[in-house]
């Protein structure tokens, strides 16, 4: 799981995002159909308040590559990043992330959780 919290940099700017993303989520949070013994009604607020992607789908079954395809918009099948212990920066040098380009626009970006594997510097 991780999470990006992205707050325009002046007042009147465009709207707050809070973007969340769970690679192993099953259907047991509520507002995805929900299970007895699991109560998410944080969750389930966050979801009627926002945008919830009840049929996303991964873009392959690992998670790095999974995970570079989000951030980047650029599927495995393009990039050559299949496995979890492939650096993804090497070959995608250039390419520009979605908090990159949150923070290119005005964005305060703040990052929480196991976005990338590695410990790449992205300078």
């Amino acid at each position: 799981m991780f999470a990006i919290r992205v707050a325009p940099a002046n007042a009147g700017s465009p709207p707050n995002v809070l973007f969340i993303a769970v690679d192993d989520l099953n259907d047991w949070i509520s507002c995805l159909g929900g299970h007895p013994d699991c109560k998410t009604p944080n969750i389930d607020r966050l979801a009627r308040r926002g945008t919830l992607f009840a049929n996303a789908h991964c873009a392959a079954p690992a998670c790095n590559p999974s995970r570079t395809a989000l951030l980047t918009g650029i599927r495995p099948s393009s990039s050559g990043v299949y496995l979890n212990s492939q650096p993804w920066r090497p070959v995608m040098k250039d390419v520009v992330t979605l908090p990159q380009h949150f923070m290119a626009h005005g964005y305060e970006v703040v990052g929480g959780g196991k976005i990338f594997h590695g410990g790449f510097d992205d300078d």
